[in-house]
């Protein structure tokens, strides 16, 4: 076998791995929808669950105005909800037609809020590879320094438990109960 050709091969097995281990980018849009006979609309992410895994990385799109996507990290002075281990992080408010991305390498189970909107229920729920850490236990504090208000009551909804998350892939906001997104 000549030189070249085994350059060639080795070329192509490499470039076959390279593409085998490719990390793939995931869009989350964030939304406010009016609601019929609500003064209140839904502030919201879609998908509201969502599986990735680590070294991919989660493009959080504006197609309203004036979100944020954080996490529910101690340093935030909130609940922690974000694998042990992983840095607070937060996007800036991200104007409307506008992206911030972020990259999740430890796995594990990450609750994230909208800063606006979060005591609207705007949070969800990801899933790094696989489930585990602090946002696995049900969220009991709706004060301010925990998921305020109505987040709690979406992070709680059996629509998102992390093992649905992996079987599904991605949860949609329309698969939640409307009593966990009801404003009280």
């Amino acid at each position: 076998m000549s030189s070249i050709v085994r350059t060639a091969l080795s070329l192509l097995v490499v470039g076959a791995l390279a593409l085998a281990h490719a990390q793939t980018t995931h869009d989350v849009m964030m939304h406010i929808t009016p609601v019929d006979g609500r003064p209140v609309p839904e502030f919201y992410f879609e998908p509201v669950g969502l599986l990735v895994q680590p070294g991919d990385t989660v493009r959080f799109v504006a197609a309203s105005p004036h979100h944020t996507a954080t996490a529910y990290h101690a340093d935030h002075i909130k609940s922690h909800r974000v694998p042990d281990g992983v840095e607070p992080f937060s996007s800036p408010i991200v104007p409307i037609g506008q992206d911030w991305s972020y990259t999740f390498t430890v796995p594990g189970t990450y609750d994230l809020w909208c800063g606006p909107h979060e005591h609207y229920g705007m949070v969800m729920r990801i899933v790094v590879g696989e489930p585990g850490g602090p946002a696995e236990e049900p969220a009991t504090n709706f004060g301010p320094d925990g998921t305020f208000q109505v987040a709690g009551m979406v992070l709680n909804d059996p629509a998102l438990a992390s093992a649905l998350i992996v079987e599904l892939g991605s949860v949609s906001w329309y698969d939640l109960d409307p009593a966990s997104k009801a404003m009280p």
